[in-house]
């Protein structure tokens, strides 16, 4: 009877053990499968961070190359070294043209004048042959006295030039007729020659500004091309994170959400697994459903992420201020810097790549650098080429992109009372003023001045080379003139090239990646 009871006592614990080793071994089995999903779940996830960084990387290059073609509009019309080039070739066709009618010229009157030349010569040389020449004093007599005036200057070793030689014919030659109008002809066309010349700059004019603005284009054009790549890189970085964040957000209500509606070990120990054997139903199932909505996520915003994009739209057009205004005053310190470091170059002078590279990079030295007024020397940030500096400049871009609305509140401390605008344009700001956007910006710099010079001694050194081979263990040189052409062209090719050298160029800088992965992965904010 005891032993009856006793296994009638024991049987519910013994059950009640068995099921919960039976439960102990499913949730190791069941955490073991959590552990490896997990470890598979941060394998998709790196995968995928990695896919976005790259596609990110892809899109900023295809930007960039459909933003370019405003820029180089902007930067070859303002800086138009063609007509400068156009001017100089009229110059040389007037200045041939000019010397063709004034031989014309001289040689109609000499032809109207032979008969009376003719005449003068032979009454010259009956003159000469009743002279004795035997004493120097009578030599010496005629050559300052007597001869024409031709005949003197070629005693006295001078050279003549046409017009002169021309006026001398003038004043000697009776007047006929057709010598008159041919002489008035000739007084005609030099004064409207003088007027023009008065009323336009000289061809030394022209070639100064044609060297000042070919240099200036073409640091200009790696300036503004280096600063919109990593203004772009910047832009699309932030949004393409934004993108990635709101992904994991949504991923994490849904995991929330089954993890929710699973009770733990705990749980199911309390409430089915007592000596009842109860079941998850009723009130348990409510509380489950309350636990889920504990942990919830709001549910999908349609209004929120029309909002954000929105907000994409207006601060991709921020890119417009760099476009139309930025790299103008980019192109004023270039312009400035290249005036004070080649106005003692001579045209004339020849110069190795080496004297290239030197004079651009003392060039580069004045643009990124000013001089305070303490007398020292400090880095100039392009905070002021690349954004708007004040809501009313920053309200003119959005203006100009089709955005009439009010003016972005000022920044304030609490990241939830801002909007989606304000925030990328302030987190904009601070990338940019940050050491290490610096730090890039000298990197890329440093590349784009390199492909120019490597191109340029590609293009023109090594054609020259070809042409005329340099002293062995000598560069070879070329004259400043000469550099001009090829200089022209690069900067076309650098704002119109497809594939674009300069841009690949700078996208392949490894800080470039560097600075586009630190922006990526700050999520701490946008977490907390």
């Amino acid at each position: 009877m005891f032993d009856s009871l006793r296994a009638r006592i024991n049987l519910p614990k013994t059950l009640g053990v068995a099921a919960a080793v039976y439960l102990v071994r499913d949730y190791v089995s069941n955490r073991l499968e959590d552990v490896k999903e997990q470890m598979e779940q941060e394998r998709v996830a790196k995968d995928n961070l990695k896919r976005r960084f790259s596609q990110t990387q892809s899109d900023i290059s295809y930007t960039i190359h459909m933003l370019i073609p405003a820029l180089s509009e902007q930067v070859l019309r303002e800086m138009d070294v063609d007509s400068i080039t156009q001017e100089l070739q009229a110059h040389s066709r007037a200045r041939q043209a000019g010397s063709s009618l004034s031989a014309s010229i001289a040689s109609s009157i000499e032809l109207v004048n032979a008969p009376q030349a003719r005449e003068r010569s032979q009454d010259t040389r009956s003159e000469l042959s009743d002279t004795s020449f035997s004493g120097s004093a009578s030599t010496q007599s005629w050559v300052e006295t007597g001869g024409s005036g031709e005949s003197r200057e070629m005693i006295l070793g001078e050279s003549v030039a046409p017009v002169h030689l021309s006026d001398s014919l003038m004043t000697t030659t009776s007047t006929d007729t057709d010598s008159s109008s041919n002489i008035s002809l000739q007084g005609s066309v030099i004064d409207s020659a003088s007027g023009s010349d008065s009323t336009r700059p000289t061809r030394a004019e022209l070639w100064n500004e044609l060297k000042m603005l070919t240099f200036t284009r073409t640091l200009t054009t790696v300036y503004t091309v280096t600063l919109l790549t990593l203004l772009t890189t910047v832009q699309l970085t932030l949004l393409a994170r934004g993108r990635y964040i709101r992904s994991v957000v949504e991923l994490e209500k849904q995991q929330r959400r089954q993890h929710a509606m699973t009770p733990d070990l705990t749980t199911l120990l309390t409430m089915g697994l007592g000596l009842g054997m109860g079941s998850l139903s009723g009130e348990n199932a409510e509380e489950a459903a309350d636990f889920a909505a504990g942990f919830g996520w709001p549910e999908h915003d349609e209004d929120g992420e029309e909002e954000e994009e929105v907000a994409s739209a207006k601060y991709l057009t921020m890119t417009w201020w760099i476009l139309h205004v930025g790299w103008k005053d980019v192109g004023e310190r270039v312009r400035r810097g290249v005036e004070e470091v080649f106005n003692g170059v001579s045209l004339k002078t020849k110069l190795a790549p080496s004297d290239l590279h030197r004079l651009v990079h003392d060039v580069r030295r004045r643009v990124e650098h000013e001089i305070t007024f303490e007398g020292t020397e400090r880095k100039v940030d392009f905070h002021t080429t690349l954004l708007p500096q004040t809501p009313e400049t920053t309200q003119h871009v959005l203006t100009q992109g089709g955005y009439a609305s009010p003016l972005p509140p000022p920044p304030i401390s609490s990241s939830s009372e801002r909007d989606p605008f304000s925030t990328l344009l302030e987190e904009t700001h601070t990338t940019i003023s940050s050491p290490d956007f610096a730090c890039v910006l000298e990197a890329c710099l440093d590349r784009a001045t390199e492909v120019l010079i490597n191109s340029v001694e590609n293009a023109v050194f090594a054609n020259a080379n070809a042409t005329e081979p340099a002293v062995p263990g000598e560069e070879v040189r070329i004259r400043l003139a000469g550099l001009l052409p090829g200089l022209a062209r690069w900067s076309h090719l650098a704002l119109n090239g497809l594939p674009n050298e300069l841009v690949d160029n700078i996208l392949d800088v490894r800080q470039v990646a560097a600075l586009s992965a630190i922006v990526f992965g700050k999520f701490e904010e946008k977490f907390q």
